[in-house]
């Protein structure tokens, strides 16, 4: 079959079926047919914001913003938001939504399934008429507790996605056979396959990260980005070009499709704009989809989906190429044990008078 003519719900109904169908671990009959209601419900949602987001500062003219989180977000981020909860209030299949805007679980049903999303991702890039996002992950109800808290690993998901909102609009899905992405044909109202089975390049060379932030990293990123930048003259003999687009989705489906290494590291308290990802709406949705097609992510230290955090943990986050993510972890052990401090020798060592402090 010609990929241009399978729609999403078509591509969902087969591809939920062989892995129902795949035992063990396979879906259970009632999980494949919740996932497909949930993802085409959520797939609606984002054409109303892909449609919301179409109208720039026509549409921001015509919002009126209501309750307590108006004076803390900014419009569209909310419009966004309102969208993604109407479906899930509409969805007989969803329990639940945890969201930037919600301190614990609001409930909606009594569904199977909690959706983890972050409505609008770089809502801080619309002024600029530049990329923006959406990303959720999929999980049973029993992952949350009574109070609406939630403490899971990302292995628990069933699915997850991203919406990338550009010159087109993008859907990517994985559930756990493989990542796909799908186009938004607008005269036909409907996402059709136009990437199946993306596969990361295995030697990726684009960096994605905030330099503005340099002085807050930790040793070990700093060490691997100027590496980087030195390029084919350096240890890494191969020159290796920048990007930063400043949205979470836009940066981490171009390293998706590229290769390379995008980087939200841990920075110092002292930060003004800390790079620590939500973990349950944010790093493991895009953890998951980066895995399945070839990659890898991590904080570092250990694999994203085996962290285990409360609703709105956060944590530092690095996914690309299996290469690139190895080194950054070694680096982080050789940090931890003393093997990346600079040789310094009292027998060659500068003397006072020819230190700064004591020039005139």
């Amino acid at each position: 079959m010609n990929p241009a003519q399978v729609t999403l719900s078509s591509f969902l109904a087969d591809h939920l079926a062989s892995r129902r169908a795949a035992a063990p671990g396979g879906l259970h009959a009632t999980d494949a047919a919740g996932l497909c209601t949930v993802i085409e419900a959520i797939a609606q949602a984002v054409e109303a914001i892909a449609a919301r987001i179409a109208q720039g500062a026509i549409g921001a003219a015509q919002t009126v913003l209501h309750g307590p989180t108006a004076s803390i977000h900014d419009p569209l981020s909310v419009a966004a938001n309102d969208v993604m909860t109407s479906m899930c209030e509409r969805s007989a299949e969803i329990a639940g939504m945890v969201s930037p805007f919600m301190q614990s679980v609001r409930a909606t049903s009594a569904g199977r399934y909690v959706l983890f999303a972050d409505p609008l991702d770089g809502a801080a890039n619309a002024d600029s008429n530049a990329a923006l996002g959406s990303i959720f992950s999929i999980r049973h109800a029993g992952a949350c507790t009574a109070d609406g808290g939630c403490v899971i690993t990302g292995t628990k998901q069933l699915a997850a996605g991203y919406a990338l909102y550009g010159p087109a609009t993008l859907l990517v899905i994985t559930v756990g056979r493989g990542t796909h992405g799908f186009t938004l044909c607008r005269e036909r109202g409907e996402f059709v396959l136009t990437h199946e089975a993306i596969r990361m390049p295995e030697h990726g060379v684009e960096l994605a990260i905030n330099g503005g932030n340099e002085r807050f990293w930790e040793p070990p990123v700093q060490r691997y980005v100027s590496e980087c930048r030195d390029g084919s003259a350096g240890v890494r003999q191969r020159d290796i070009d920048t990007r930063w687009i400043a949205s979470l989705v836009a940066d981490t489906h171009r390293t998706l499709l590229r290769g390379g290494l995008c980087l939200y590291p841990r920075a110092s308290r002292c930060a003004p704009r800390a790079s620590r990802q939500p973990l349950l709406y944010q790093a493991q949705a895009l953890a998951w989809l980066v895995e399945q097609a070839g990659g890898c992510a991590s904080t570092g230290r250990v694999r994203v989906l085996d962290v285990a955090a409360d609703t709105h943990g956060c944590t530092p986050m690095f996914l690309g190429t299996q290469r690139e993510v190895e080194r950054i972890e070694r680096y982080h052990r050789e940090h931890e044990r003393g093997e990346d401090a600079p040789f310094t020798s009292p027998l060659f060592n500068e003397r006072s008078l020819f230190r700064p402090e004591a020039r005139v």
